[in-house]
């Protein structure tokens, strides 16, 4: 690093980035998509004060590094990350630093993607390591069934109701990527979990909920926030003519509310946060693309049944 560089801009994440913290961070960041080649000089990406990060702090700083560098919006941009750090830790724990260093090193990220494995062992937590969810192509698909899918029935087959609540959360979430992301923007998703928690986050930089709901809703007069609630109702989707029924985020939201869990989505400039069952949304930092975290405790896992058992049958879920 530059020890004497004077930046014209700065990123620095709060020193407690995750949680809701993470609303102010997009504010801070939400320049950079306003970038796209133009290669401005002097900027600082500052990850050295962190003291607590999170898994989806951890995939936002990955999504940030990879559209600045993918989108040549910096020229010879600095990053202070001292892998020591609380920030070089989480990267390190969640599987991107391998990716993240490709990015700086210039070398084929895609490449580093094949290396990556889901790390599970009995009795132990486990972490699903960054996977690109490529809507075109079949092998992406493939390899979700065929390295994460079995591995993840096999490590909760002592707790069926955990299993399939997972799974159904695991296939809405990657259906509802899948859905909007019309470009292939590399949407990324993660996890990580135990016996008592699971985790998951999934982040893109391409059609956000905002931009493909809110070009089908009859009020075009929307604000962002108000867009992002509309898509968490049931049977609200942007593919009216097709065979998608808009369940997914209602499922989501519905489940995190049963189990007291966590449900943050982040979209162009709107945010959604169920904590716990209270509820929250509003304005943030614009984020192009979306964002997607769940928490869920599995000491009392819901499945569709619980949601409303004389629909449930009516709700056809695949897992991809």
């Amino acid at each position: 690093m530059q020890r004497n560089l004077i930046n014209k801009r700065v990123i620095k994440p709060p020193k407690n980035f995750r949680g809701t913290e993470i609303v102010g961070f997009l504010m801070d960041c939400e320049e950079i998509f306003k970038l796209k080649d133009a290669g401005e000089k002097n900027f600082l990406l500052d990850l050295s004060h962190v003291n607590k990060a999170s898994m989806l702090s951890a995939l936002i700083i990955y999504k940030v590094i990879e559209y600045s560098v993918n989108h040549s919006c910096f020229e010879e941009p600095v990053i202070n990350l001292p892998w020591e750090s609380e920030m070089g830790y989480a990267l390190e724990k969640y599987g991107f630093t391998d990716l993240v260093l490709a990015f700086i090193n210039e070398k084929n990220v895609k490449s580093e993607y094949e290396k990556l494995q889901i790390n599970i062992g009995e009795g132990k937590s486990f972490i699903i390591a960054p996977h690109a969810l490529i809507r075109h192509d079949k092998k992406s698909r493939e390899e979700i069934n065929r390295k994460y899918l079995p591995q993840i029935q096999k490590y909760y087959k002592n707790n069926p109701k955990a299993e399939s609540m997972i799974l159904l959360v695991f296939s809405e979430i990657l259906l509802n990527f899948w859905e909007h992301a019309i470009n292939d923007t590399e949407s990324i998703i993660v996890a990580h979990g135990n016996t008592q928690n699971i985790e998951i986050a999934c982040a893109d930089t391409g059609n956000g909920i905002v931009t493909t709901l809110g070009g089908s809703l009859a009020k075009s007069d929307l604000r962002p926030e108000q867009i992002l609630l509309e898509s968490l109702k049931r049977g609200v989707t942007s593919k009216e003519l097709t065979n998608h029924m808009g369940y997914g985020l209602w499922i989501l939201d519905q489940i995190t509310s049963l189990v007291k869990g966590r449900l943050h989505i982040y979209s162009q400039g709107a945010y959604y946060h169920n904590e716990f069952g209270n509820k929250q949304s509003g304005n943030c930092g614009y984020w192009q693309g979306t964002i997607v975290y769940i928490s869920l405790g599995l000491q009392k896992p819901k499945t569709l049944v619980d949601i409303e058992p004389e629909t449930s049958s009516e709700i056809k879920i695949n897992w991809v």
